[in-house]
C-alpha cells in the first residue's frame, strides 16, 4: 500500500491538514488491501468536524442576530404605523372642522353679498345728491309754518 499526501483547500481559503490517500495496488492473487483508519485520518476528520462545528455556531449566531433585528424592525414598523394612523385620524378630523368653518364663512359671505346688492350703488347716490342739491329741501316749509304765515298775512290785511 502506498500513501500519497494531498492538501485540501476549504471554501473560505483555509487549508486543511494533509490528508493521506490510499493508492490501491493489486496483489499477486487479486486481493485488494482495505485501508484501515490511521491516526492522520482521524486527526484530519476531527479537525474538519471542529471546523464545521465552529462554522455552524457562527451561522447560528448570525441567524439569531438577524432574527432579533427583524423582530425589532417589525416592532418599530408596527408602532410607527399606529402613530401614523392616529396622526392621519387627527388630521382628518381637523380637516373636517376646517371644511365646516369654511362653509360657514362662505354662507356669511353670501349673506353679505346679498345685503350689498340691496344697497344703493355709488352712481345712484350721486344722482340723489344732485336732486337734493337742486331742490334744496332745507328751504322747504312745514305745514304749520305755512299756516302761521297765512294767519299773519291775513291778520295784516284786516288791519
Amino acid at each position: 500500500m502506498i500513501l500519497i499526501n494531498t492538501v485540501d483547500k476549504m471554501p473560505n481559503g483555509e487549508f486543511l491538514q494533509e490528508k493521506p490517500e490510499v493508492q490501491k495496488k493489486h496483489k499477486l492473487f487479486g486481493h485488494k488491501e482495505a485501508p484501515g483508519p490511521s491516526i492522520d485520518n482521524i486527526n484530519a476528520l476531527s479537525s474538519e468536524l471542529s471546523l464545521v462545528g465552529r462554522r455552524v455556531r457562527v451561522l447560528e449566531e448570525r441567524y439569531n442576530t438577524l432574527r432579533r433585528k427583524s423582530q425589532v424592525t417589525e416592532q418599530n414598523m408596527v408602532t410607527t404605523n399606529k402613530k401614523l394612523m392616529t396622526d392621519i385620524k387627527t388630521l382628518t378630523t381637523e380637516m373636517n372642522e376646517i371644511k365646516k368653518e369654511i362653509e360657514g364663512i362662505k354662507g356669511t359671505l353670501r349673506q353679505i353679498i346679498e345685503e350689498l346688492k340691496k344697497n344703493a350703488k355709488k352712481e345712484e347716490v350721486k344722482i340723489l345728491e344732485k336732486y337734493v342739491n337742486l331742490w334744496e329741501p332745507i328751504k322747504f316749509v312745514t305745514r304749520n309754518e305755512v299756516e302761521k304765515i297765512v294767519t299773519e298775512i291775513m291778520g295784516e290785511k284786516k288791519e
